[in-house]
């Protein structure tokens, strides 16, 4: 079984991605689109708000449009 810290993917311009990174990536997208702000990562703050980012321009789209 994987750790969080076991690399899951290895990016071209970003390297090797851990799992927690890309946890934290999906948690900060799902949370972009509902519009919560509550977080648990301390050291992956930028992969969340990668991810929130990406969430927030979505839902913004998406109810731009209804």
């Amino acid at each position: 079984m994987a750790d969080e810290s076991d690399v899951a993917v290895r990016l071209p311009l970003l390297g090797g991605l851990t799992y927690r990174e890309i946890h934290a990536f999906e948690d900060g997208l799902y949370c972009g689109v509902v519009g919560a702000r509550e977080h648990e990562y301390g050291q992956e703050k930028h992969y969340w708000r990668m991810g929130w980012l990406a969430g927030d321009l979505y839902d913004r789209v998406v109810r731009s449009r209804s």
